[in-house]
C-alpha cells in the first residue's frame, strides 16, 4: 500500500553537494542522493519577493527567469538549510532539506510520492471495507478510516445509518458537500418514480459508470437503502482499475486501443437533456498509470474511428465487457434499510440485479471528487499525517 512507501523526511540532513553545471546533486544522511536543476531551484525559491505556490500567491512569472540561471555561491548553513546567490541577478534563496527531500524528482521519489490503489475482484466479500455511520460522523479518527478505505479500495460500506429518504446525504455529506447531476442531487431509484430511467425499473442493470456522457461525471456516489426488496435488486460493484489492469497484463494491445481511441457517450431527453462528449473508456496520467474509467454500454454510441480500427477496437470493447461481467470480477452486496455504500465514480462500476417487489427504495447522490480529496487531506493533515495527505492520488476520468 502507498503507506508503507512513505518517508519521514524531518530527519533527514544535507551531508554534501556537488554543483555538476547544470544543477547541484545532494547526498543526504541516508545516503539517497537527489538532483536538482538550477532553474529547477531558481523557480521553487519561496520568498517573499518570489511568493508560494501553497497559499495561491506566487509572484514570480516563468518568463522572468533567466533559462541560463546559475549559481554563484551555494552554501550549506549551520542549520541544514541550502542557500544559494544566483547569478545574474544575485538574487538569493533559501531552502529547508525537508522540503527539498519532500519535493525531490528522482525516480525513487516520485513513486514514493504517488498513491497506489488496491485491485481487488470478488474475494473482497471476505473482508469489506465497512464503517459505522453513528462513529464517523462523531469522531474524526474514524472518518479518516472511512476516507482511506474510499481511496484505497474505491470503495466503503457505511452500515447504522436512517432507514429513511433524504439519510443518503448525511453519508455523502461525510466526505463533502452533494455535487451536480444531469437529473437531480438526490436521485430516486424506484419503480414508482416518474423519471423514466433504466435505473427506476425492475430489470438488470450491467456495470457501469454513472453520467459518463458529461465533461466531468460525478466524483463519488453515495448510494443508500429506504427499503430492500424482497426478491433480488442487489448492488454490484465492479472495480474497473482491476479490469484495466488485467486487460494492459493480458491484451495490451486491446488495452492500448481502449486508452487512445474515443467512444461516444450519448444521453438525450426530449427537450430537457442532450449530452454527449467523446473519450476514452481508459484514461492514463504522465506515468501511464490507470487514473480512471468511463465504461456505460447503455449510452455508448456509433463509434467514430478509422475503418481499420473499426474491428480490433470491437473486439477490445468486448473482452471488456466479458470481464465486467463475469462473477469472479464482482461484488454483490444486499444493502439493508440503512446502509449505504460510497464509491468512487471514476473507478467503481456499479450494476443491479433484477427484482419484481415495487416498493423497492434506494437514493444516490454524488460529492465532487475535489471536495473528497480535499476532506482527506485536510483529515490527514489535522491528525498528524502531513506526508501522506500530500500524496499524488488519481485524477480520474478527465479527457
Amino acid at each position: 500500500m502507498a503507506l508503507a512507501q512513505l518517508r519521514d523526511v524531518s530527519e533527514q540532513a544535507i551531508e554534501a553537494y556537488e554543483d555538476t553545471g547544470t544543477g547541484l546533486r545532494l547526498t543526504w544522511n541516508d545516503g539517497h542522493e537527489s538532483f536538482y536543476h538550477y532553474i529547477w531551484l531558481r523557480d521553487c525559491c519561496h520568498c517573499d519577493e518570489c511568493g508560494d505556490c501553497y497559499s495561491s500567491k506566487r509572484f514570480l512569472v516563468p518568463c522572468d527567469l533567466d533559462l541560463n540561471v546559475h549559481p554563484r555561491r551555494v552554501n550549506i548553513s549551520p542549520d541544514g538549510t541550502l542557500e544559494v546567490t544566483w547569478s545574474p541577478d544575485d538574487h538569493q534563496s533559501v531552502y529547508q532539506p525537508a522540503w527539498l527531500r519532500q519535493n525531490g524528482y528522482d525516480a525513487e521519489s516520485r513513486r514514493a510520492r504517488r498513491h497506489r490503489p488496491e485491485l481487488w475482484d470478488h474475494r473482497i466479500s471476505a473482508e469489506l471495507p465497512s464503517v459505522d455511520f453513528e462513529r464517523a460522523a462523531e469522531d474524526d479518527a474514524t472518518r479518516l478510516e472511512l476516507c482511506r478505505m474510499l481511496r484505497d479500495w474505491g470503495f466503503v460500506v457505511v452500515t447504522g445509518g436512517a432507514a429513511e429518504p433524504g439519510a443518503v446525504a448525511k453519508v455523502a455529506n461525510l466526505i463533502g458537500d452533494l455535487g451536480e447531476s444531469a437529473y437531480a442531487k438526490i436521485f430516486d431509484l424506484s419503480p414508482s418514480s416518474k423519471v423514466r430511467t433504466m435505473g427506476n425499473t425492475t430489470r438488470p442493470v450491467p456495470p457501469h459508470t454513472d453520467e459518463p456522457f458529461r465533461y466531468t461525471p460525478p466524483g463519488v456516489m453515495a448510494l443508500g437503502c429506504v427499503r430492500m426488496a424482497d426478491d433480488g435488486g442487489d448492488t454490484v460493484l465492479v472495480d474497473g482499475f482491476h479490469l484495466a489492469h488485467t486487460m494492459r497484463n493480458n491484451h495490451p494491445d486491446q488495452f492500448k486501443l481502449l486508452c487512445e481511441f474515443s467512444q461516444p457517450f450519448i444521453r438525450r431527453h426530449e427537450g430537457t437533456l442532450f449530452q454527449e462528449v467523446r473519450v476514452p473508456m481508459f484514461a492514463t496520467d504522465d506515468e501511464g498509470e490507470i487514473c480512471g474509467v468511463r465504461i456505460h454500454t447503455r449510452s455508448a454510441g456509433p463509434m467514430d474511428l478509422p475503418g481499420e480500427f473499426v474491428e480490433p477496437y470491437y473486439a477490445a470493447h468486448h473482452r471488456l465487457t466479458q470481464l465486467m461481467m463475469a462473477d469472479e470480477n464482482q461484488l454483490r452486496l444486499r444493502l439493508k434499510p440503512g446502509e449505504a455504500v460510497l464509491f468512487d465514480n471514476h473507478r467503481i462500476l456499479h450494476a443491479r440485479t433484477h427484482f419484481t417487489d415495487p416498493n423497492r427504495f434506494l437514493q444516490i447522490c454524488s460529492v465532487p471528487r475535489e471536495d473528497f480529496h480535499q476532506r482527506l487531506r485536510l483529515l490527514l493533515e489535522d491528525q498528524g499525517f502531513e506526508e501522506e495527505a500530500r500524496l499524488v492520488l488519481a485524477a480520474g476520468a478527465i479527457r
